[in-house]
């Protein structure tokens, strides 16, 4: 499955994003899967939250990573596994209100085989 990837420019202060993965072809798993969640930004004060349906499976956690180009050897958040049909919803937050920031996430979509 592709990796969808994500550049939002310009976050702006004391905000939150729409869902990211709305339209995105990753927004609805069609089969068991492993997620696994990278972001980096260009500034402290960024939150992600991480919704698969109704669970929230990330609550509001810090993204810890400064930086100005996304390593997903480096920038991993978290990963966890979600069944066929789940509705996937990324959402960041601003919290410092220290003016515009840069984020770079990512969130692969691999497939559980079963033996």
């Amino acid at each position: 499955m592709p990796r969808s990837m994500f550049y939002n420019a310009n976050l702006a202060a004391s905000t939150k994003t729409a869902n990211i993965l709305s339209g995105d072809v990753n927004e609805f798993v069609p089969f068991d899967a492993t997620i696994t969640v990278y972001a980096v930004s260009s500034a402290i004060g960024v939150r992600l939250s991480f919704f698969a349906d109704s669970d929230l499976l990330i609550d509001d956690k810090e993204i810890p990573y400064i930086g100005t180009s996304l390593d997903t050897s480096a920038h991993f958040v978290d990963q966890f596994s979600v069944e066929a049909g789940t509705r996937l919803a990324l959402y960041l937050r601003e919290v410092a209100a220290a003016g515009t920031i840069d984020v770079y996430t990512a969130v692969d979509v691999n497939p559980e085989w079963v033996i």
